[in-house]
């Protein structure tokens, strides 16, 4: 029986057309769902799937539940023709590996084995959080990959969506390739997986005893206007995307995951924004959209974890000339999305004799500063102050115009220059600041002056003081941006309207 998908932006029905035709299954459980799975704990666990037979009952039993529902009919523009769900009650974390039995009233049955509880966390944005473990493997040779691992892996790939982009036109009901499920974390289903992802899933594992689960909706290349549904797409002007049409990567790799229970994101997205300048410096406005759309469509404010991006060598210039914009962006960006944080990443860049100028294979420390803030902030491991970047909170010009005092917070034990102690530190000059806003940037010198405040001489030179500026440049280095907190960390990239 073939049915149709009514759409949700604007509800028309796709019933004709390759790849546009929703046939609904005779009985078949959502493929995000699968045996080694990980399920969210402490929230109902809904699980839902599709049946070519309205009014048939579909059953389920878990952990000791049993819960039913009726195939409605089609009703609504938002209906998906033959969708059930079920809901079984919320569970805490659960190491053991359960059950479950699914069945319908036509004589189908599924059953899923090897099911943990924990904390599921999505994986969004372009090919820097989509770069799997294989070529990042030369930096940690020596890593070794067990099954018993208390973490699980789902993996979904930009290529087989570039290859397949009839889901691309629409919102799919379901993930799109039959062949993506659950796996343990083996040497082969690893170095399949983001990097990022499976460096974070390592170092927090072995601080906490909840399983985790982590699920791959990145897309290498993709603009923001290829993650977000259509009518926002439309809203904002785009009507075609870079790689795939607008909206093409959430159709495909988002729009399936749709009432999962998760944890939060990491995020590392904003190198194609990069391409134009235009779109650089409208990132923050629109990464914004981005979150608050999903946040309305999972049903609830998840916590955001965003990265700055890297430095991209010489290299980078020619393809992402306005890198620097989507940086100071990112950081404007957590005054606007609430419950978000950016860690720094501009320090880990490919090596100057790696071959791959855009993907840095140092993978590894970006997952540990991920972890780390991760521990502090969302399990009470640690002090956030203590894993975080410092962090610039305010900027003011002295009354005879010719300093800038720029105070941070979270330095830990002081603002450092780099490779030197904190105390050391003091009256030292350090690189990387600059007085003026976007074209009217001056160099300026700068000396750290305190446990947590930087000292900006005006230039000279300077005919625009409405700004101060930290690596406002595309290329960023050791020694062109050589702020630190007391923790080592690098200091993000950022532009303070002054007082």
């Amino acid at each position: 029986m073939e049915s149709s998908v009514a759409l949700p932006s604007d509800g028309r029905t796709v019933s004709t057309g390759e790849g546009n035709t929703w046939v609904c299954p005779a009985f078949k459980v959502s493929g995000i769902f699968s045996s080694h799975m990980v399920l969210q704990q402490n929230k109902p666990i809904r699980v839902w799937g599709f049946s070519d037979k309205p009014g048939a009952t579909v059953t389920g039993t878990f952990l000791g539940e049993t819960v039913s529902t009726v195939v409605p009919e089609v009703t609504g523009q938002e209906a998906v023709a033959g969708k059930w769900t079920l809901t079984f009650s919320p569970h805490p974390y659960c190491r053991e590996g359960q059950t479950m039995r699914l069945w319908d009233s036509e004589g189908h049955t599924v059953t899923f084995d090897d099911i943990l509880l924990g904390d599921v966390w999505l994986i969004g944005g372009q090919s820097n959080a989509e770069l799997t473990l294989a070529p990042c493997m030369t930096l940690t040779p020596s890593l070794e990959f067990s099954e018993q691992d208390n973490f699980r892996l789902f993996t979904q790939t930009q290529a087989y969506v570039y290859e397949n982009q009839r889901f691309c036109q629409y919102p799919q009901p379901d993930i799109i390739n039959p062949d993506w499920c659950w796996k343990r974390p083996g040497r082969e289903a690893s170095l399949a997986f983001s990097a990022m992802g499976y460096y974070f899933a390592r170092e927090m594992t072995k601080q906490i005893d909840i399983p985790l689960g982590l699920v791959m909706m990145c897309a290498g290349g993709a603009c923001l206007r290829e993650l977000v549904p259509e009518e926002i797409a439309h809203e904002e002007g785009y009507f075609a995307g870079a790689n795939v049409r607008e909206a093409g990567y959430y159709n495909a790799l988002i729009h399936p995951l749709l009432g999962l229970g998760f944890t939060a994101q990491l995020f590392f997205q904003g190198e194609s924004e990069g391409c134009w300048r235009e779109a650089a410096e409208k990132y923050t406005y629109e990464l914004a959209l981005l979150v608050a759309d999903e946040r309305k469509r999972f049903g609830f404010d998840f916590p955001f974890y965003n990265v700055q991006l890297s430095s991209y060598r010489e290299e980078g210039t020619k393809f992402f000339p306005w890198l620097e914009i989507v940086r100071i962006k990112q950081f404007d960006a957590l005054r606007v999305i609430p419950d978000s944080t950016l860690t720094v990443d501009m320090d880990l860049g490919a090596p100057e004799d790696y071959p791959d100028w855009a993907h840095s294979p140092r993978k590894l420390e970006l997952g540990e500063r991920l972890a780390s803030l991760t521990l502090a902030r969302q399990y009470g491991i640690g002090r956030e102050s203590d894993v975080s970047s410092p962090r610039p909170v305010s900027a003011w010009l002295s009354t005879d115009r010719k300093q800038i005092t720029v105070e941070f917070t979270d330095v830990g034990a002081g603002l450092i220059v780099s490779g030197h102690a904190p105390a050391e530190s003091v009256g030292m000059e350090v690189h990387g600041f600059s007085v003026g806003a976007y074209d009217n940037r001056v160099s300026a010198r700068a000396t750290v002056v305190s446990r947590c405040a930087v000292l900006v001489d005006v230039p000279e030179d300077a005919s625009d003081l409405s700004y101060v500026s930290y690596a406002f440049f595309s290329i960023v280095t050791p020694e062109n941006a050589d702020l630190r907190g007391g923790n080592n960390l690098p200091a993000p990239a950022f532009s303070l309207g002054l007082s």
